[in-house]
C-alpha cells in the first residue's frame, strides 16, 4: 500500500554554499528535519539538526555571502568536518526510508530551490561515500509553487512562507530555512490533495511532469481587490500584514487609494523586496492624517517602533549618531567640548576623511603597500572593488593636485569642509534646471549624489580623485544637516492646508518632538517654540535617532512643499522668520 504524502515521513533539508554550484563554491552550512505533513504541530528548532562545515584549506568566505548569511569566518571554529556531517546525515536518510514503505530504499526529501542544493549534497555523497546509491529521493517545493501559484510575483522560500503565514529570518541560515521548508510542505500537501487530488508521492511525480509550469501569468495577490479598492483618497499611514496579522511594512501616501493600488498596477515596476512582501500580504490597516507631512512624521516614527521586516529605509537596525572633532578625527556618541560636529547618522564617512587628513598631512600616499586596504579606507568601497594601489596613489595625486591652493593656506580638516562645500554648490549649479522633489531620496541625496558613490569597477585616475572628493562632499553635507536639525528641533513651522490660501497648518517642535499642532487662519502670528532659546550643545544631545530620523523626513517634506509652490514658513527664534524663498535656498543646502 502506497503511503499519501500527509503521511510520509519527510526529511527538509537546506544548505549554505561561498559560491552559487560546486564550481565555485563551498558548502558552508546544512540544516535538516524529519517530520510528517499530518503532524500539524510545529517543529521546534530544537529538533533542527544544523552544521557549519569546514572550509577546505585557503578558502575564505566572501564578504557578499557574510552579508547574506550572517556567517563570518571567525564562527567556523566550531564548524564540523564534510565526512563526519555527511555520516550523519546518511543515518538519518536511512532510517527515514526504512520508516516509509514502497519508496525505493530512498528517503523522500523536500528542499525549497533544489536546483541549488542538490548539486552540493550530490558532491558531499561522492566524496564521502561513493560507493553507495544517492539516498535522496528529492521534492523541490519551489516547482510545486510555480505550478500552484503561477501568478504571485515572487515564490522564493520567504514569499512563499510568508503566503502560508509563517516569516521567515532575513538571514539565510539553515536552521530558519529548514523551518519555513516544513511550513511550506504542510500548506503544499494540503492544497495538492484539495485542489488537484494529488495524494501520493507517484501522483506527485505525475502532476509534476505532466503539468508545466507557465512562463507568463497575470499577476495574482494575496490581498483580496476590495480591501485596497475601498480606501479614502487622504493622506495617511497604511501598514501591509500577513493574513496572520504579521507586520510587513509600514508606508505613507498623499492619498492612500493612489498610493496603495499603485503597487498592483501593471505598470508599476516595483523592487524585488517588495515583489516578495507583497506575495505576502493578505491585509491592511491605515491611519489617515490631516496632511502628507503629518502621514510621513507618523511613517518614520512607526517604522522605528514596529521595524518591519520589508522598511529598508528609517529602521534603527544597529544604527548610530556620531559626533566628531573639529578637526574629524576623533568620535564619539554624545557631544562635548571636544566632538562638536553632529549629530552625524554614520561614522564610515568620517573615518575615511580622517584617513584622506592623514594622508595628506603625513605624505604617505607614495609609501602605500597593501593592495587595496588604503582605497577602502579613504573611499569606503569595499576591498573586492576599490581601485588597484597604482591607480588609487595616481588618483590621490590628482586630488592634491587640482586642490593644491586651498590645501596649502588652509588647515587640511579647513580646506577639507571647503572641498566639500565647494563640490556640493558644483553639483547644484548643474542640476539646477533638472533637480526636482522626486529626485531627493529618504537619505536626503539625489540620484546623481547616489550614483557617483555608486561602486566602480574600472578605475581611473580621475575617477579616484572624483570618488574622494564625493566623500569629503557627504560629510559636509552631513555637518550642515546636523546644524540645521538642530535649528529644526526648536522651531514652528506652518505651511498652506491643502492649497487653502485661508488656513495654514501650524506644528511646533520642541526637542525634536511635535509639542502642538493646530489649523489657523492665515496671517495669524507663529507661536515660538518653548526652547527656542536652547543653546546649540542642549540641542545635539537632545537629538537621538528617532528625533533626528523625524526631523530628516521633515526636511525632505519640505522640500515636496517648496517644489508644490505651497506657501511655507519657519520660525526658530525670537525675530527670525523664513518664508518661502529663503527656505528654498536652504534646503538645497541640507
Amino acid at each position: 500500500m502506497t503511503t499519501c504524502l500527509a503521511d510520509l515521513e519527510i526529511l527538509a533539508l537546506d544548505c549554505q554554499a561561498t559560491g552559487s554550484r560546486p564550481a565555485n563554491g563551498c558548502l558552508l552550512e546544512i540544516g535538516w528535519t524529519r517530520f510528517r505533513a499530518a503532524d500539524h504541530q510545529g517543529i521546534p528548532l530544537s529538533s533542527i539538526t544544523s552544521h557549519l562545515l569546514k572550509l577546505p584549506i585557503g578558502v575564505e568566505i566572501p564578504q557578499r555571502i557574510s552579508r547574506i548569511t550572517g556567517i563570518y569566518q571567525e564562527d567556523l571554529h566550531t564548524s564540523s568536518s564534510p565526512d563526519a556531517v555527511w555520516s550523519e546525515l546518511f543515518d538519518v536518510a536511512r532510517k527515514i526510508a526504512a520508516t516509509n514503505q514502497n519508496q525505493k530504499g530512498k528517503c523522500p526529501t523536500v528542499i525549497h530551490y533544489s536546483r541549488f542544493e542538490e548539486p552540493f549534497i550530490r558532491q558531499l555523497h561522492s566524496r564521502h561515500d561513493s560507493g553507495s546509491v544517492f539516498p535522496f529521493d528529492i521534492f523541490c517545493s519551489h516547482e510545486i509553487a510555480k505550478r500552484l501559484f503561477p501568478g504571485l510575483p515572487r515564490r522564493g522560500i520567504r514569499a512563499i512562507a510568508g503566503f502560508f503565514g509563517h516569516s521567515a529570518a532575513k538571514l539565510k541560515r539553515c536552521e530558519a530555512h529548514v523551518a519555513a521548508t516544513v511550513v511550506i510542505w504542510r500548506n503544499m500537501v494540503k492544497q495538492l490533495a484539495d485542489r488537484y487530488d494529488v495524494c501520493t508521492p507517484d501522483q506527485l511525480r505525475n502532476w509534476l511532469t505532466e503539468t508545466s509550469a507557465p512562463t507568463r501569468a497575470e499577476r495574482t495577490y494575496p490581498m483580496n481587490s476590495h480591501i485596497r479598492l475601498r480606501l479614502p483618497n487622504q493622506s495617511g499611514v497604511y501598514r501591509m500584514l500577513r493574513a496572520n496579522g504579521d507586520l510587513l511594512y509600514i508606508g505613507k501616501a498623499k492619498s492612500l487609494r493612489q498610493r496603495v493600488n499603485s503597487y498592483f498596477q501593471k505598470s508599476t515596476q516595483n523592487p524585488e523586496h517588495i515583489l516578495e512582501m507583497l506575495s505576502q500580504a493578505g491585509d491592511l490597516e491605515v491611519t489617515l492624517t490631516d496632511s502628507a507631512m503629518e502621514a510621513a512624521i507618523l511613517e518614520a516614527d512607526q517604522i522605528k517602533r514596529y521595524s518591519p521586516p520589508y522598511n529598508i529605509a528609517l529602521r534603527k537596525k544597529d544604527r548610530n549618531l556620531w559626533f566628531c572633532s573639529r578637526d574629524l578625527r576623533q568620535f564619539a556618541l554624545t557631544p562635548d567640548d571636544l566632538h562638536r560636529h553632529g549629530p552625524l547618522p554614520s561614522k564610515q564617512p568620517l573615518v575615511s576623511l580622517s584617513s584622506i587628513g592623514d594622508l595628506i598631512e603625513s605624505g604617505r600616499i607614495a609609501t602605500i603597500k597593501d593592495k587595496n586596504h588604503t582605497a577602502t579606507a579613504v573611499t569606503g568601497i569595499p576591498e573586492e572593488y576599490a581601485p588597484p594601489r597604482d591607480v588609487f596613489q595616481r588618483g590621490f595625486q590628482c586630488f592634491c593636485q587640482k586642490h593644491r591652493r586651498l590645501l596649502k593656506n588652509k588647515p587640511v580638516w579647513r580646506a577639507l569642509i571647503t572641498i566639500g562645500t565647494r563640490r556640493w554648490r558644483d553639483n547644484l549649479a548643474a542640476a539646477e534646471t533638472v533637480v526636482s522633489a522626486e529626485n531627493i531620496s529618504r537619505s536626503g541625496q539625489t540620484r546623481a549624489e547616489i550614483d557617483e558613490t555608486a561602486d566602480a569597477r574600472d578605475w581611473t585616475p580621475e575617477s579616484v580623485s572624483d570618488a574622494i572628493e564625493s566623500v569629503i562632499k557627504q560629510c559636509a553635507h552631513w555637518i550642515r544637516r546636523s546644524r540645521w536639525l538642530c535649528l529644526l528641533s526648536e522651531s514652528t513651522l506652518a505651511w498652506e492646508a491643502n492649497h487653502n490660501p485661508e488656513k495654514k497648518i501650524i506644528i511646533v517642535f520642541h526637542k525634536g518632538v511635535i509639542l502642538e499642532r493646530r489649523v489657523v487662519v492665515t496671517g495669524q502670528a507663529l507661536p515660538l517654540s518653548p526652547g527656542y532659546k536652547t543653546k546649540f550643545r542642549a540641542r545635539q544631545q537632545n537629538l537621538d535617532l528617532v528625533t533626528y530620523d523625524r526631523l530628516r523626513v521633515v526636511t525632505t517634506e519640505m522640500r515636496r512643499l517648496i517644489s508644490e509652490e505651497r506657501r511655507l514658513e519657519l520660525r526658530p527664534g525670537l525675530k527670525s522668520i523664513l518664508r518661502y524663498e529663503e527656505l528654498s535656498r536652504a534646503l538645497k543646502w541640507v
